[in-house]
């Protein structure tokens, strides 16, 4: 049972999470209050067993080093879902979903594969699977498109079903709503499990709806309205989300559209609430409601953007993902965002601006400028999604391999006869310091990593107590950096002693 077990949930290999709980409850969300922390080590069989017997609460990150993984899941932290209804939605739909109840009582929505999918492919079909079912808002795992283990970008971790297995309440569902027994498990879960080939073919559902013209460039939120009907205390919203399409794609005879969609409801709103509407709608230009329901249950704003039809690009906003921190001195920081990883140091987070300037350079992201108060609240909010990495003493490591590159860099590069020849990409020694431009330091760097980025460079210096001078007055120097000289390792020549032997053919001295 216990590789069976890992078989299924087997994720990143060399980090894993446990959360510790307190007893107590959040009084909004229902969750289980505790403490999650990610730890740096090997995932063993021991640790899974330990999970099944009780004894800790075992999280798996589900992106592997190779960036892909073997399972996905939809975190429904809803908990005044009709389960059984949701269930029998998405076996009509053909989903291979495995439904799992979580450690506070929502559902984790698992699609489990028989081999290994990249992540970037994971998490784009969960997303369209959950703007289908109308669980938008709900996270999705993995949460990272790429990890850096060498960096100690790890990934976010899901805690795994079946803690205390013998009289466990985290347990897979059958389709009638019972509890499935740990014996049952692996035998249940295998009928769902797919190939890639499987994998790729998953498309949502239409149930047989005639497809508009150019449907697949409506916002993912209306194509769901359009496929799966509105509930009716939501038709007004739903109908200026229609009205917004409809100004898009028809400016001069929207309104009839409106009217139509509006007849297209099970049950359609008064003739006085459409021309009310439509009314306002004449006077002024409205955007994607995208906060409100039931647009914001069936969001997925990264794919509405790039629609002919979607929301526009000034208009979106980044996903926050996760928010984690390495605990050096000084601290080292990740977050995901867009489901894309960027390294940021304290002061980073702090201003701003060069946050801005980091999401743009590592994540290819157009950070929108908000307001100093909004902002605050902006880290506030990361600072209470923070999770520690622990049990790697990061600093240590990599101070040795910044001796290693220090030292390669004096051997391998011209030393100056005097401080002006800096300039001609050497380095001067001068008081046990070395003194060198940046371009002569970052020439050197790419001869071993072309892919290396000024930023990820500059912090390597930084880190390791460089420091940058914009005049350094000893040497009448302008734009130099200083780090201080770095002993040698002494190595010791070995005292072996070659013997000849002779060779037959050789004549035998007399």
């Amino acid at each position: 049972m216990l590789e069976r077990f890992k078989e299924l949930f087997s994720g990143l290999d060399v980090a894993y999470g446990e959360y510790y709980l307190n007893g107590e409850r959040d009084n909004k969300t229902g969750k289980e209050k505790g403490r999650a922390t990610t730890k740096r080590g090997p995932v063993t069989n021991e640790l899974f067993q330990r999970h099944l017997n009780g004894e800790i609460n075992l999280g798996i990150i589900p992106i592997r080093s190779d960036n892909t993984c073997i399972w996905g899941c939809i975190d429904v932290d809803k908990y005044d879902l009709d389960y059984k209804s949701l269930i029998k939605e998405f076996r009509n739909k053909n989903y291979p979903l495995v439904p799992y109840r979580s450690k506070s009582g929502g559902m984790h929505l698992f699609l489990h594969t028989l081999e290994p999918i990249t992540a970037s492919d994971m998490i784009d079909k969960l997303h369209e699977i959950a703007a289908d079912l109308g669980l938008s808002g709900c996270e999705i795992f993995p949460k990272q498109r790429k990890i850096m283990v060498h960096k100690n970008d790890l990934g976010n971790w899901l805690n795994i079903p079946y803690q205390q297995a013998a009289r466990t309440t985290r347990h897979a569902i059958y389709d009638n709503g019972m509890g499935v027994p740990i014996i049952e498990f692996y035998a249940w879960v295998q009928k769902f499990r797919i190939t890639k080939k499987v994998f790729d073919e998953i498309k949502i559902a239409t149930d047989g709806f005639p497809l508009e013209d150019e449907f697949d460039q409506f916002p993912p939120c209306l194509q769901a309205l359009i496929r799966n009907g509105c509930e009716d205390g939501f038709r007004n919203n739903a109908l200026t989300g229609f009205a917004t399409l409809a100004k898009k794609r028809n400016p001069e005879g929207w309104q009839k559209e409106v009217w139509e969609r509006n007849e297209g409801f099970n049950q359609p709103l008064p003739a006085r609430e459409v021309q009310a509407l439509i009314t306002q709608y004449e006077k002024k230009e409205y955007q994607y409601k995208c906060t409100d329901a039931p647009l914001k249950n069936h969001c997925n704003s990264a794919v509405c953007k790039e629609l002919k039809y979607g929301i526009d690009s000034v208009d979106y906003l980044p996903t926050i993902d996760s928010f984690q921190v390495l605990k050096t001195k000084p601290p080292i920081y990740f977050l995901t965002i867009d489901k894309k990883t960027v390294e940021l140091t304290g002061k980073q987070l702090n201003q701003q601006q060069l946050l801005s300037e980091q999401l743009f350079d590592q994540a290819d992201i157009v950070w929108q400028k908000v307001k100093d108060k909004d902002y605050r609240v902006f880290l506030n909010k990361l600072k209470s999604m923070q999770q520690p990495i622990e049990g790697y003493d990061e600093s240590n490591e990599s101070e040795e391999e910044f001796k290693d590159t220090m030292i390669q860099f004096t051997q391998e590069t011209q030393q100056a006869d005097n401080a002006s020849q800096v300039e001609a990409e050497m380095w001067f020694l001068h008081e046990k310091v070395i003194v060198f431009k940046y371009r002569t330091f970052e020439r050197f760097i790419k001869k071993s990593d072309k892919a290396a980025k000024k930023f990820e460079i500059i912090s390597m210096l930084k880190k390791n107590g460089c420091t940058k001078h914009d005049y350094y007055d000893k040497l009448k120097l302008k734009y130099v950096w200083l780090c201080n000289k770095i002993d040698e390792p002494v190595i010791e020549r070995s005292n072996i002693v070659f013997k000849r032997k002779q060779a037959p053919f050789e004549k035998q001295n007399d």
